[in-house]
Formats: structure tokens, C-alpha cells, sequence
């Protein structure tokens, strides 16, 4: 479908300034919950063709929810045009439509995406798009807890558990003969980054520090401190947090 380009702009005016590569899910939502609000950047080269793209984007889709640019530019020179879309069951329709109004502007013959932090692009058709990207919420909170559960795996490579993480963050530890730990996970991250949002003291009294040593016998040889009410967990640079629950 071909959209009426907003007054001022023509066909092919923003040639060579919109890049046909383009982010799905890599920024937060600011309108909503991320489940519910996918979230589009484009990249623009110089600050007008980013206005004048995130105002066509703007005004001329009533399905927006949201459309909004970069303060200024990037550390490569560009800026960033951020488009915010209720995650729908017309979701992919309208993201065709926008797609086919903006590729007026760029003389985008093809576009391709990249999903969240992913290295590797993907060529965009309906069929990709349904292969990558989660459409619904429901879709969306699984692909989620599947990246966390990842993360986790990798995080805890130092000893012979298992784990389990449910949709309400509840983390559990298993050990053959060794009962379970339950915990909540809260973060995870480079290490001073992490540590920067623990508040409190560190706890030194002896039964922190006896819960202390309890985990680093279950879970394996990381650096364990409690600080407030919460674990901050370290192996190389990086780190998790988490807050008892049962053990």
C-alpha cells in the first residue's frame, strides 16, 4: 500500500539519508510494557531527514502509539528515529504499511532487521518477521524468559547445577543430593554496572556470611557477597543478583 506523503516531503526525498537496516526490540518501550509495545529504530544520517522521517512516521499512521528521534547524534555521526507499535494481531499489516511508506521516502528497495542484540541480520518479509520476532505478548515474554534462561546458563559455568526460571523470575538451583535453592533473579550485567544498583551495606554479620559460604558451596567457585537483603554474584566481569527465597 502506498501512503500520502506528508506536505513538504515528496518521493525519494530522504535518498541516501535512511539506512535499510533496521532494530526491532533493541530499545525499551517508553509508552508501555515491552510485551505489549514493539519498538522500531531507524537510522538517519544529519539531523533534519531524522525530523522530517519521524514526523511523516508521526502524522500519517494512526497506529503509532509513538514516534521520537535521538537528542543528538551518535557516536557514528547518525541519529536514531524510535517508532513505537502496539503489538496487535495486525501488527505485521502494519508494519508492512509503514515499511512501504517510508521505503517512498528512501527508495528502500528491500529492508532487513536485526532483533534485540542479535549480530546477524535477517532480509524483513512477513515469513522472516514471523521467524524472529515475537508478535504477541505472550510470544514475547516466552522469547524473554528463553534469553534470560540463556544468559544464566552461561553466567553459571563454574559448577554442576541445574536451573529453572519461571515467567515470574523465580529462579531455582537443583543439585543431585543436594535440595534445592530458590531464589529470585533481579539482574544480570557487566559487574560495576550491576554493583551500582545494589544499595545498602555489605552484610558481615555471621549469618550473612554463613549464607555466604553456603552458596559458594552449591553453586560453584564465584565471588559471593550479600549486600541488604540481596546476593551480588560475580564470575570474570560479570554479575547477577538475587534475593533468597527458600533454601
Amino acid at each position: 500500500m502506498r501512503k500520502k506523503l506528508n506536505e513538504g516531503l515528496r518521493s525519494g526525498d530522504l535518498v541516501r539519508y535512511v539506512s535499510d537496516l533496521f532494530t526491532i526490540d533493541q530499545y525499551k518501550s517508553k509508552m508501555g510494557e515491552d510485551k505489549d509495545i514493539m519498538v522500531l529504530s531507524f537510522k538517519v544520517k544529519e539531523k533534519h531527514p531524522a525530523t522530517d522521517l519521524m514526523e511523516f512516521i508521526e502524522r500519517g499512521y494512526d497506529f503509532i502509539l509513538d514516534a521520537d528521534m535521538s537528542a543528538g547524534e551518535e557516536h557514528d555521526g547518525q541519529y536514531q528515529v524510535f517508532v513505537e507499535i502496539e503489538r496487535t494481531p495486525k501488527l505485521k499489516e502494519q508494519l508492512e504499511e509503514l515499511l512501504g511508506g517510508v521505503a517512498q521516502l528512501c527508495d528502500c528497495k528491500t529492508w532487513r532487521f536485526r532483533y534485540q542484540k542479535e549480530l546477524n541480520s535477517v532480509e524483513y518479509s512477513p515469513e522472516s518477521l514471523n521467524e524472529h520476532v515475537p508478535l504477541t505478548p505472550d510470544a514475547y515474554e516466552s522469547r524473554m524468559l528463553e534469553i534470560k534462561e540463556n544468559d544464566l546458563l552461561d553466567f553459571f559455568d563454574q559448577g554442576s547445577v541445574e536451573l529453572q526460571l519461571t515467567e515470574n523470575n523465580i529462579l531455582t538451583f537443583r543439585r543431585t543430593f543436594g535440595g534445592d535453592i530458590v531464589t529470585k533473579f533481579i539482574a544480570i550485567g557487566p559487574y560495576e554496572a550491576v554493583a551500582k544498583t545494589l544499595p545498602g551495606a555489605l552484610r558481615l554479620d555471621e549469618s550473612s556470611q554463613s549464607e555466604v559460604i553456603f552458596l559458594a558451596k552449591y553453586l560453584g567457585k564465584y565471588d559471593i557477597d550479600k549486600i541488604g537483603d540481596k546476593f551480588l554474584i560475580r564470575n570474570r566481569d560479570q554479575a547477577i543478583v538475587l534475593e533468597k527465597q527458600r533454601w
